[in-house]
């Protein structure tokens, strides 16, 4: 079966640039609009949605976001430290040099979504779809992937360290151009998933085989 491209957001050519102040208390869908420099910590709790739009160096870190529903957005420089995000919907997303450390967004379905130059550690995508997804030049070590679908997923120059993918299937999945000594996995879950022979000799000591070492 051919694998799916990620498609891009979908953003129109002309948005309206709102300043946070500007931003009604109780959103409903925040659509066709641009933000820069904004504090939106002030729609914590809300059912906040969001459609054809791009957040410049905002801040949402340690809001309540569960339920929130991202399409066709950027989020760029943003602050998302310790969201409670939980059964998102995520589709044609990018996050571009975006701040996620314990970010939690367990139960979320994403689609068509771009981590590039993220810091996500200690974060959380337990229990979640994860469609054509692409991380890339991001950290991700410590990170939580416990039981989740995986379909289309691409990783490239990502650190992955002590990473838990336990009840995940990695058929399909390509590791070798990550950086990990460790990773947390279900030994009967990783047919068919590709790693680099460093990263093979790692996986075979942690499953407790010895390794021969030619003279």
């Amino acid at each position: 079966m051919r694998k799916m491209g990620i498609q891009k957001p979908k953003l129109s050519a002309r948005r309206e640039q709102l300043r946070v102040e500007q931003i009604p208390s109780d959103p409903e869908t925040l659509r066709g609009i641009e933000v820069q420099n904004g504090d939106l910590r002030f729609t914590s709790g809300m059912q906040l949605a969001t459609d054809d739009a791009v957040f410049t160096d905002c801040t949402f870190a340690e809001m309540d976001l569960s339920g929130a529903s991202f399409v066709d957005t950027v989020f760029e420089r943003c602050d998302f430290s310790n969201v409670e995000a939980g059964h998102a919907d995520l589709l044609r997303c990018e996050f571009r040099n975006c701040k996620l450390t314990g970010a939690n967004f367990d139960h979320s379905v994403v689609k068509h979504v771009r981590f590039e130059e993220c810091d996500a550690r200690y974060g959380s995508f337990s229990f979640s779809k994860l469609q054509a997804v692409q991380l890339e030049d991001s950290q991700f070590s410590e990170s939580d992937f416990f039981e989740c679908v995986l379909k289309d997923m691409k990783l490239s120059r990502s650190q992955l360290e002590n990473a838990n993918f336990r009840e995940t299937d990695l058929a399909g999945v390509n590791l070798a151009g990550c950086t990990f000594e460790r990773l947390e996995v279900t030994p009967s879950k990783i047919a068919a998933c590709t790693v680099s022979k460093e990263q093979a000799i790692g996986f075979a000591r942690m499953f407790g085989l010895l390794i021969h070492e030619e003279s």
